[in-house]
């Protein structure tokens, strides 16, 4: 009987070393990943000193609804508006409307899952856009995705799979993504997120990196957040 309870106090204290253990050991963060990123042909990119004219906001509803707007040029287009234009189902469409659509400098609106966005042709460019609030977010179709001009920035990026990247030039080119706290991502080939640029100081621009001695933190919105250059 005296070695039979030794023996379970010994069984008792191993137990409770191995819970006891468990307790304190730190906990494992995975890395945070996207979808791989989709890497682009030089003939596929819209070269980063490229600048178009954004087209006016439109003026009425196609049911005739005035609508007085200005052009958001600076926010991000994010949120669940991009995401819904973004869809595979809703992308499809774009080709046949381009080809409808023909007249160049007229608004054309079309409904999608309960929400109206708006078509403008301008000469060979296709513009897609939608209401926010009192303002207008315009998108480019080109290449067969949607591109969106960073102005602070200067430079192009394009949707993929519900986030907006940025290629950089060169044979292993930089891959960039553009997240909704309003910074810059390193990410891998694999989707694998590195640093945030704007936290390092050293976002990369299209001509060299910009130091950044004291980078304040850019708040995230529905509209879209902003990463700011001192």
């Amino acid at each position: 009987m005296y070695v039979w309870r030794i023996l379970m106090g010994m069984l008792f204290l191993g137990i409770g070393t191995i819970v006891f253990a468990s307790d304190q050991l730190p906990g494992v963060e995975a890395t945070p990943s996207l979808p791989k990123p989709l890497v682009l042909s030089t003939q596929d990119k819209i070269a980063d000193n490229t600048h178009f004219r954004l087209p006016k906001p439109p003026k009425k509803y196609n049911d005739g609804t005035p609508l007085k707007l200005v052009n958001d040029e600076e926010s991000a287009p994010l949120g669940p508006s991009m995401r819904n234009l973004g869809e595979p189902a809703a992308v499809q469409q774009v080709p046949k409307i381009d080809q409808k659509d023909s007249h160049s400098g007229k608004y054309y609106w079309h409904p999608y899952n309960a929400w109206n966005y708006c078509h403008y042709r301008d000469g060979d460019r296709n513009w897609y856009g939608w209401r926010m609030g009192d303002t207008f977010h315009w998108v480019l179709w080109r290449e067969g995705r949607f591109w969106w001009h960073d102005p602070t920035a200067e430079r192009w990026l394009y949707f993929n799979r519900g986030y907006w990247w940025w290629q950089g030039s060169g044979k292993t080119p930089t891959v960039q993504v553009y997240l909704e706290d309003g910074h810059y991502h390193v990410c891998d080939a694999n989707g694998f997120l590195g640093d945030d640029l704007m936290k390092t100081g050293t976002e990369e621009v299209v001509t060299q990196p910009v130091a950044k001695p004291s980078p304040s933190p850019t708040p995230g919105g529905k509209h879209g957040g902003r990463h700011h250059r001192s």
